[in-house]
């Protein structure tokens, strides 16, 4: 009897672990183009991101061509590296990329707060930018901190709502920001939107008044970002987006694109 119920548990027991991986809610996606996202790496997960922007809302059209580490720490703290290639071209882009952005960060995630389908995340980004990229009034001048607070709220048939928050501070401002004596020069950063995941592919639509991952775009339009991400397998990531301008002469769509592989 003994040997039998050994027997019937060594056949059940990899059944069972695989019934509860699979009734783990399944993580939608890894990142938004533009808006920052709650999910964590697991501990000791690397996650390399390549990706690319192509602006056409003006003449003199731009593109970023960012590569990102991001590494766990804990299944809630990670952090990240990334570097940006810049252009501007008329025909070709990501001719001749110079840089335009160095920075590391740190994200702290909160999933499933007290056991609800709410999730949220705080992190903070350093950038370092770099001189005589981008034109007068374009850009960053100065190493910059970048709070960011994200939210995520999963509302079941696959659907999950999202928002993001982050400010800009020069390192000289910052003592006197944090003592209430000034106020920031930059306006900061919303985005938000929904997304929907069915099997291999999510489909997920952003707003974002502006962003410092365009940052020739500091003044510009407001944009939206529908997307299509398909999950292949293997921890890769296909993401396509169409970024388009919400104000009146800056309807045409750029183009954005990431590729992620997670080790």
């Amino acid at each position: 009897m003994g040997r039998t119920a050994w027997l019937v548990a060594l056949i059940l027991l990899p059944q069972m672990a695989r019934a509860q991986e699979q009734a783990k809610p399944q993580q939608p996606l890894q990142e938004l183009f533009f808006t920052d996202v709650v999910y964590p790496q697991s501990k000791h997960e690397l996650q390399l991101t390549l990706g690319s922007f192509v602006d056409r809302t003006r003449e003199d059209k731009s593109a970023l061509a960012p590569f990102s580490i991001e590494f766990g720490l804990t299944d809630r703290l990670q952090v990240e590296a990334e570097w940006d290639g810049y252009s501007r071209f008329r025909t070709v882009p990501l001719t001749h990329p110079r840089t335009s952005r160095l920075s590391i960060g740190a994200k702290y995630s909160w999933m499933n707060i007290g056991q609800s389908p709410v999730h949220a995340a705080l992190g903070m980004d350093v950038e370092f930018p770099r001189a005589g990229v981008f034109e007068e009034g374009e850009g960053e001048t100065d190493t910059e901190f970048e709070p960011f607070l994200a939210l995520a709220a999963d509302l079941g048939r696959g659907v999950t709502i999202f928002a993001s928050g982050a400010l800009s501070i020069e390192a000289r401002q910052a003592e006197d920001i944090l003592r209430g004596k000034e106020r920031p020069d930059d306006r900061g950063t919303i985005s938000g939107g929904v997304l929907l995941r069915r099997g291999r592919v999510t489909l997920a639509g952003e707003y974002t008044s502006r962003s410092d991952q365009a940052p020739w775009r500091l003044n510009g339009s407001p944009l939206v970002t529908p997307s299509l991400i398909v999950h292949p397998g293997g921890e890769w990531e296909l993401g396509l987006g169409l970024p388009v301008g919400v104000r009146t002469g800056s309807h045409k769509p750029g183009l954005a694109m990431h590729l992620i592989k997670e080790f």
